[in-house]
């Protein structure tokens, strides 16, 4: 049997290109017309590449943004510590 696993939900559309051309090259099935010339797909892929950084970003803003939330309520804090390396 041929299995594949991509991990990444992110990633759905990128996966269904892949499991396309993957299909396509072992002659399980043939190759979609759209996905025929090498500039489309090269285009597909920079378009997902793009909308994937774009995701991790927002996740990370959305990160900062709920932590800056959290700590903005609780106020100056201080506390003795020791630097152990830098």
């Amino acid at each position: 049997k041929l299995y594949t696993h991509f991990t990444s939900p992110i990633r759905r559309y990128a996966d269904v290109l892949v499991h396309r051309l993957l299909a396509a090259s072992l002659g399980i099935a043939p190759l979609p017309e759209q996905l025929q010339a090498k500039p489309v797909i090269a285009d597909q892929c920079e378009k997902i590449n793009v909308k994937h950084r774009m995701a991790q970003m927002a996740g990370r803003a959305s990160s900062d943004l709920h932590t800056y939330m959290y700590f903005s309520n609780k106020g100056a804090k201080s506390d003795e510590a020791v630097v152990m390396r830098v």
